[in-house]
């Protein structure tokens, strides 16, 4: 399986390792400089978009750090609900135990009356 940063490259034709690595092989067998620049301006495909590299990179941390953040939260509720839980059965069973000394105290005063 492909890394996020490999599929978004793939699907919006950023950073394909096959056209950089043909590139510079391409740009050092051409050591002149090219009469025509606008030939050397890539065109891109309709429907992807062009984004500085520096850009992208700081998008893809953002994301990164967002999903990172929300897999803490997800772990944060599960702790919340698990001490709520537990919360709830300790007061239960207090509320059981201290019925349960009622019913003894009660118990023992018949006896000694």
């Amino acid at each position: 399986m492909s890394s996020y940063e490999d599929r978004m490259a793939e699907k919006y034709n950023f950073l394909k390792k096959e056209n950089t690595d043909q590139k510079s092989e391409e740009s050092i067998s051409e050591e002149k400089p090219s009469e025509n620049p606008q030939k050397d301006i890539e065109v891109p495909e309709e429907g992807s978009l062009l984004v500085p590299l520096d850009a992208w990179n700081t998008v893809l941390n953002q994301l990164g750090n967002l999903h990172e953040a929300s897999q803490q939260m997800a772990e944060a509720r599960e702790r919340a609900a698990k001490a709520e839980s537990e919360a709830d059965f300790l007061r239960e069973k207090l509320k059981n135990t201290r019925q349960q000394l009622e019913e003894v105290n009660k118990k023992k005063r018949f006896f000694f009356f």
